[in-house]
C-alpha cells in the first residue's frame, strides 16, 4: 500500500457537520436535500436537521437564502459553491 493515499472527500458533504450523505453513507436515507431553482443543493444529514430544528428554526430548512441565514448565526458551518 502506498503512504500517500489521499482521504477520500464527501460527494455531498452536509453543511452543517461535514459528513458524507451520498448514496451508500449512513446518512443518506434520511438527509434533508435544499434546492434553489436555479439547481444548487445543499444536504443536511438528520442529526443536524434535529439540532437546527431543537435551536427553534423549524421553518428554516427551505431554501439556501434560510440556511445562509443559518449560516450567520452559526447553525451550519459552511454554505454550498
Amino acid at each position: 500500500m502506498s503512504d500517500d493515499v489521499e482521504a477520500k472527500q464527501p460527494e455531498e458533504p452536509c453543511i452543517g457537520c461535514g459528513e458524507d450523505t451520498a448514496v451508500g453513507s449512513v446518512f443518506f436515507s434520511d438527509r434533508k436535500v435544499v434546492e434553489d431553482p436555479d439547481g444548487r443543493r445543499a444536504y443536511l444529514c438528520s442529526l443536524c436537521v434535529a439540532r437546527i430544528r431543537s435551536a427553534g428554526h423549524h421553518e428554516s430548512l427551505n431554501s439556501l437564502q434560510d440556511l445562509s441565514n443559518l449560516y450567520a448565526i452559526g447553525l451550519v458551518s459552511s454554505l454550498p459553491g
